[in-house]
């Protein structure tokens, strides 16, 4: 093996959430189950042959599969078996991507060279999966993240694929639609669609000046590269958490804005603790909300230094909440924290405390001139 050569392999939990009721009901096994109150978030192949899948409504799902058994979402759960496997997965290497809850990047460039052959590495870490928690993963190894994640993908439920180079991908990838290929979603397949580009076939007949015209600059160059299996990401086991957030969907439409505040709270309090939990400062604070006619807004605010002060956070809230318009009808509401900081202690620089001071002038002469009018009166 060639020491520059990257070896990179992704795992991906099978139907992670049903996975996980079945192991702990054996009487589901073999039987439709489907996860999620409102939309579906996950469900098992026995579900999917009624033609079920993720982000489709429940409602829709029960019509297509009524005699199936639906669950309510675990998190709790589901968070407990996820850091179990991840805890597995660590005892391997620290240079490990986690990008949810039921899968990962783990590169293993330096760990499979102890190995007879890749095919021995994948099974033994899918049997350690299986034993310790009773689930089932898909494994894909390739020479990068896209390859390995596109491998992954190739043999589920359980199955084991391997991409070693790039005369592989191109053979693996050629004959596949476009939308196999991550970044291409649904509004990006239609505009290749008017194009007469569908297969992957046929973005490798157009240049990358065509391609960014088609899909913008970043966009294009980015397809561009990925159909030809060119990708330079490493696996970054420093995944920074920006922001931290809560939402809310409600079967019943909100219109009272005592109730809606509260609720609002709510979302705070759970979103402040855990912003405690893991010891971060916020400085942004932002209230989201989607209406009945699904339209969406947010509405945000930054302060001069960051906090983690509920009540500092409760007013810069209130602040927002006026600005929002509550005579139509609402479905969400969500609130996030950003421009998160570890630092325990924050350093004002001079241009924060000059605006300090300027502020704390003007509220004493406000202070002033209001006591001045009650004199006169």
């Amino acid at each position: 093996m060639k020491s520059n050569k990257r070896i990179i392999l992704h795992y991906d939990m099978d139907a992670f959430y049903a996975s996980v009721e079945i192991r702990d009901r054996p009487n589901l096994r073999g039987k439709p189950v489907i996860v999620g109150t409102s939309v579906i978030t996950t469900c098992n192949y026995e579900a999917r042959k009624y033609g079920l899948h993720s982000a489709m409504s429940v409602a829709k799902a029960r019509g297509l599969c009524p005699n199936g058994i639906y669950l309510k979402v675990d998190k709790e759960k589901y968070s407990r078996v996820s850091k179990q496997i991840k805890n597995l997965v660590l005892r391997l290497t620290n240079k490990v991507e986690f990008i949810a809850l039921d899968e990962g990047f783990v590169e293993i460039t330096d760990i499979i060279k102890s190995y007879l052959s890749y095919e021995v590495f994948a099974e033994k870490f899918k049997r350690g999966i299986f034993k310790n928690t009773g689930l089932t993963c898909s494994i894909g190894i390739g020479y990068n993240k896209l390859s390995a994640k596109l491998a992954s993908d190739a043999k589920k439920p359980g199955g084991v694929t391997f991409i070693k180079d790039i005369g592989e991908f191109a053979d693996f990838i050629s004959d596949k639609g476009v939308k196999l290929i991550p970044g291409i979603g649904k509004k990006t397949q239609e505009i290749l669609g008017l194009k007469n580009i569908v297969q992957v076939s046929d973005v490798l007949k157009i240049s990358l000046q065509e391609l960014r015209s088609i899909l913008g600059y970043n966009r294009g160059e980015m397809i561009y590269e990925y159909c030809r299996g060119i990708d330079n990401r490493k696996v970054s086991s420093e995944s920074k958490t920006h922001s931290i957030s809560n939402e809310r969907t409600y079967l019943s439409p909100l219109e009272d804005k005592e109730f809606i505040w509260s609720e609002f709270l709510n979302l705070l309090v759970k979103t402040h603790k855990r912003l405690k939990i893991q010891k971060f400062h916020t400085k942004t604070l932002t209230l989201k909300v989607r209406y009945l006619d699904r339209k969406i807004i947010t509405k945000s605010k930054s302060m001069n230094i960051t906090t983690q002060n509920i009540e500092t956070l409760k007013k810069l809230m209130l602040e927002l909440f006026e600005e929002i318009d509550l005579e139509k009808k609402i479905k969400l509401l969500g609130i996030n924290l950003g421009n998160l900081s570890e630092n325990k202690e924050y350093q004002l620089s001079f241009k924060n405390i000059e605006n300090i001071k300027k502020e704390r002038k003007i509220q004493e002469l406000k202070e002033k001139i209001n006591n001045f009018r009650k004199n006169i009166v």
